[in-house]
């Protein structure tokens, strides 16, 4: 009798032990699993808090960009401006049988200069198109720029300030699309690259060999 109850306690300690130990080997698991499913929650709230920083940024800056373009379809009134080297000429779209192509620049415009093959491009693949005019913002160098850049376009300086502003013109290089009805069919402003080249090819239907290295 002593004998058995020596090995049912022998058991029952046996037992507490195993229990025990299943306790101390299970709880650092239980511990891991709640850290990772911590650290996955946390996770994922971040990458939603960054996915909606970068939205918000995103949406931000498209509207800036929006604020600064004409709406397309808006009607917009002829340009009194001065042609190089000539007299105060009104550029005006009706009566045109084209549509008239504006590329807004200045010669001090490190952009400007890099997408400058682009502009030349564009001018000789769409010459029986568009009528294009070049309008510069700043009358600095502009005669030499002209003749270094062979610029085969007719080019106007010294716009008004009511034309400055109704266009909303400022930044360069910018590309103004307007329809011999005088409404405005696109407003692009910038260089031709990334996904606004695509944009500027696909309305034009033309490839354009992109801008030139920042060292030039």
């Amino acid at each position: 009798m002593a004998m058995h109850a020596s090995g049912a306690t022998n058991g029952t300690l046996s037992n507490t032990w195993d229990s025990r130990t299943r306790t101390r080997v299970g709880a650092p698991r239980r511990y891991m699993v709640t850290v990772g499913i911590v650290l996955l929650v946390a996770s994922v709230s971040l990458n939603v808090f960054f996915a909606r920083r970068v939205w918000f940024f995103n949406h931000s800056q498209s509207l800036r960009v929006s604020e600064r373009l004409l709406k397309v379809g808006k009607a917009v009134a002829p340009i009194t401006a001065k042609r190089l080297g000539g007299q105060q000429e009104v550029i005006s779209y009706e009566g045109a049988n084209q549509g008239t192509v504006l590329y807004i620049f200045t010669p001090p415009c490190s952009w400007c200069a890099r997408n400058i093959d682009n502009l030349k491009t564009l001018v000789d693949k769409e010459r029986g198109h568009y009528r294009f005019i070049g309008l510069s913002l700043s009358e600095e160098t502009l005669p030499e720029y002209v003749a270094r850049n062979n610029l085969n376009l007719p080019v106007y300086c010294g716009l008004s300030s009511e034309s400055v502003k109704t266009y909303k013109l400022g930044s360069t290089p910018q590309t103004i699309v307007i329809s011999p009805e005088g409404k405005v069919l696109q407003d692009w402003v910038g260089a031709y690259v990334g996904e606004q080249k695509s944009q500027i090819e696909a309305f034009f239907h033309v490839t354009l060999p992109g801008i030139r290295p920042s060292s030039q």
